[in-house]
C-alpha cells in the first residue's frame, strides 16, 4: 500500500512537471487544463499545504499577513478572507503566547506547564489544522477561479436551449478547469492530512516527553523542518517542491505508526486535562491499555483492553480502531509481570535475563494512575514497582526511545 502510494504521488508530480514544460496548442480546453498542469502553481500549493500541516496556526497567520503586505495599497482591500489583518493578527496574538510558553519551559516545572500543553495540543492544534486546510482550499479556488476568468471563461453557465456551439465548447473547457481544480483539491487534502498526522503524533510526543529540556530540543528540530521548508520555497518554488515532496515520502512510511501515536496522545490529554473519574472502568476485569513493542503480531501502541485469559495476559483490540475485533494471546504469564507506577501513567512491566532490564509490555491509560495495586489484583499479577522516569536529558532520551519501540526488541527476556 506503501509503494502504491508512494508511486501514485511521484508519477502524478513527475507528469506534472513534463506538462509544465511542453508548450501546449492554443485551444480553449489547452488553456484551461494549465490551471491544475501548471508546475508553478502545484510547487506553491503542495509547499503551502505541507507547511500549513506542520504548523497550522504558523502557516496561516504568516501566509495571510505575507499575501496581505505584498498586495499594492489600492489592492488591499479586495484581498481574501484569510488575507485581511482582522483574521490573521489575533492568530498571531496567539501564536506569540504559545512560544512565550514554549520558552517558559525550562524555568517552570513540567507538572505546570503541562496543562496548558494538553489544551494546546489537544484542542489549538486540532481546530488550526481544520481552519489551516480551509484556507489552503480557498487559496485554490480564488486562484483556479482567477485563471478560468483570464482564459475568458464565463462561470456562469447557460441553460438556454439555443447557446452556440462555441459557448457550449466554451463551458466544456471551463467544465474540465473546474475538474482538474477538484483533483489539485484532492491531492492538496490528501498532502495535508498525511503530513498533520505525523506532525501532530510529534507534538503530543513533545507534550508527553518527561524531560523539558529534550522538550524544548524536539521543538526546536520541528521549527528547523519548518524554516527549512519555507526557506527553499522562498530561493524557488520547485526547491520549495522537492523539499515538501521528501517530508511527503517521509510521513508515508511513518504514518501508521503516527496514527497510534496521535490516538495515544489524544486519549492521555484527555486523561489529563479533563481528569474525570471513571471508578466503573477501574473495577472492571478489563483494563483499558496500549501495546508494548514486544508483541509479535500486534502493532506497537494499538490501543484496546488488557485481561487475564487463564494463566496468560490476552489483549483485545480493533486494528485501526474500526476493524474486526482482534484477540492476541500473549507468551507473557501474569504472574510473571508487576503493574509499573510510571511517569506519566502505569504500565505492565516484565524482567528480562538482566534482572535491572525492565520491559515494558503495555502501558496504560492515566486515568489508572494511583490505581496500580487494583489493577495488579484485577490481572493477577505479582506486584508493583516505582519505574518512573527522572527529568534529566538521559532519562528524557530513555522515555523517547521507549514510546519509539527502539532498543526494546533487543532486550532479551526470560
Amino acid at each position: 500500500m506503501k509503494k502504491t502510494a508512494v508511486s501514485a504521488f511521484l508519477v502524478f508530480i513527475l507528469f506534472a512537471t513534463w506538462a509544465q514544460a511542453v508548450e501546449p496548442q492554443e485551444t480553449a480546453v489547452n488553456k484551461s487544463s494549465q490551471i491544475l498542469l501548471s508546475g508553478e502553481i502545484i510547487a506553491e500549493e503542495i509547499s503551502k499545504a505541507t507547511g500549513c500541516a506542520i504548523s497550522p496556526i504558523l502557516g496561516i497567520s504568516v501566509l495571510g499577513a505575507y499575501t496581505y503586505y505584498t498586495t499594492p495599497l489600492d489592492e488591499r482591500d479586495n484581498v481574501p478572507w484569510h488575507a485581511k489583518p482582522e483574521f490573521w493578527a489575533p492568530l498571531l496574538v496567539v501564536l506569540l503566547g504559545i512560544i512565550l510558553k514554549d520558552s517558559s519551559k525550562i524555568a517552570l516545572p513540567k507538572i505546570i506547564i503541562m496543562p496548558l500543553d494538553a489544551i494546546e495540543t489537544l484542542l489549538e492544534k486540532n481546530a488550526s489544522a481544520a481552519l489551516g486546510l480551509l484556507v489552503i482550499l480557498s487559496s485554490i479556488t480564488g486562484k483556479g477561479i482567477e485563471q478560468l476568468q483570464l482564459a475568458g471563461y464565463d462561470l456562469s453557465f447557460s441553460i438556454l436551449p439555443s447557446a452556440y456551439a462555441a459557448e457550449n465548447m466554451g463551458r466544456a473547457a471551463a467544465s474540465s478547469g473546474i475538474a482538474e481544480l477538484g483533483i489539485l483539491y484532492i491531492l492538496v487534502t490528501f498532502v495535508f492530512g498525511l503530513v498533520w498526522v505525523v506532525s501532530q503524533s510529534f507534538n503530543f510526543l513533545i507534550f508527553l516527553c518527561p524531560s523539558s529540556w529534550l522538550d524544548l530540543m524536539l521543538l526546536t528540530l520541528k521549527n528547523s523542518v519548518i524554516a527549512l521548508l519555507v526557506g527553499a520555497y522562498m530561493l524557488n518554488p520547485f526547491l520549495g517542491l522537492f523539499v515538501s515532496c521528501v517530508i511527503i515520502l517521509i510521513c508515508l512510511f511513518l504514518f501508521a505508526r503516527s496514527y497510534r501515536f496521535v490516538i495515544f496522545g489524544t486519549i492521555f490529554s484527555s486523561d489529563i486535562l479533563f481528569k474525570k473519574s471513571r471508578k466503573h472502568e477501574i473495577e472492571s476485569g478489563s483494563i483499558k491499555a496500549f501495546a508494548g513493542s514486544l508483541l509479535d503480531g500486534v502493532p506497537p501502541l494499538s490501543y484496546g483492553s488488557l485481561a487475564k485469559q487463564g494463566s496468560m495476559l490476552a489483549f483485545h483490540y480493533r486494528p485501526w480502531l474500526f476493524m474486526s475485533p482482534e484477540t492476541f494471546t500473549t507468551r507473557f504469564r501474569a504472574d510473571e509481570c508487576e503493574a509499573g507506577i510510571g511517569t506519566l501513567s502505569p504500565v505492565i512491566i516484565t524482567t528480562g535475563k538482566k534482572f535491572d532490564t525492565d520491559l515494558t509490555l503495555f502501558r496504560l491509560r492515566p486515568l489508572y494512575d494511583s490505581h496500580e495495586k487494583k489493577v495488579a489484583e484485577l490481572l493477577g499479577l505479582k506486584g508493583i514497582r516505582d519505574v518512573a522516569f527522572g527529568k534529566s536529558i538521559r532519562d528524557g532520551y530513555r522515555w523517547l526511545l521507549e514510546q519509539l519501540g527502539i532498543g526494546q526488541q533487543e532486550k532479551q527476556l526470560r
